[in-house]
Formats: structure tokens, sequence, C-alpha cells
């Protein structure tokens, strides 16, 4: 599990009026939770090869109504040290994502899309790559 707080995405995880922060334990702890379902969000960040990155890249521009047919029976590998890294906000009850893809350029890891929201069935449908 990733720190939410260091997440590349995390300005745009804060401005989203669907998701609410709190502070506990001194401030040393933050938790996001998806208001509409009352769902804790957890943090995560995996990282794949350039091959499956380039794919997801894809996957992740096209349109949503055609998600499910544009991820098909892709399921990307996890790998140490990929050349890309997907940032991933997801809700306990899976009903909200947020994504965010990155590719190492430049001795550092890179925006190559916005961070991306998904809800309800476009959530569970994306939720099948990880």
């Amino acid at each position: 599990m990733a720190n939410i707080k260091n997440l590349q995405m995390w300005k745009d995880i804060c401005a989203d009026a669907r998701i609410s922060i709190s502070k506990s334990m001194l401030g040393l702890k933050t938790t996001a939770v998806y208001v509409p379902t009352q769902s804790v969000i957890d943090a995560r960040t995996i990282e794949y090869t350039p091959q499956d990155g380039d794919r997801l890249r894809r996957i992740l521009s096209s349109h949503k109504e055609n998600l499910a047919e544009a991820i098909g029976e892709f399921r990307p590998k996890k790998v140490p040290n990929g050349n890309y890294m997907l940032e991933v906000c997801r809700s306990r009850d899976g009903q909200f994502v947020a994504l965010l893809l990155q590719q190492f350029t430049r001795m550092n890891y890179e925006p190559v899309t916005g961070t991306l929201f998904f809800e309800g069935v476009d959530a569970q449908i994306i939720s099948q790559l990880f």
C-alpha cells in the first residue's frame, strides 16, 4: 500500500468533491473516503513493462463507452522497476477508482495521462486491470 499523500495525483484527489479527506493520530494518518458510498479509499502503485504500459496508455485514452472492449483479455503483469507506473486509488467497495499513468523519463516518473476517475460499472471494469 502506498501513502495516498505521496501520490502525484494527491491534489486532484483532494479537489474532487466526491472524496472526503480526514486526518487522525496527530496528522500522521490520512484517510480518504468515497462520499457517495462512505467507502474508504486505498492507494497503491503498480509498475509495468514498456509493452504493457503502452497498451495500458491506449486503453486509458479510449472512450469510456468502449472500456470493456478496449480491455478485452488484457491483464498487465506487475514488474519491479518498471518503465511505467500506475497510481491507483480504489474504494474498498469497488465503486470508485482514480488512476494516473506515468512513464519513467529523465530519471523520474512523468505523467502520460491526467488523473482519470471512474465510478460504478466503469470502476468495476477498469479494476480488472489490477
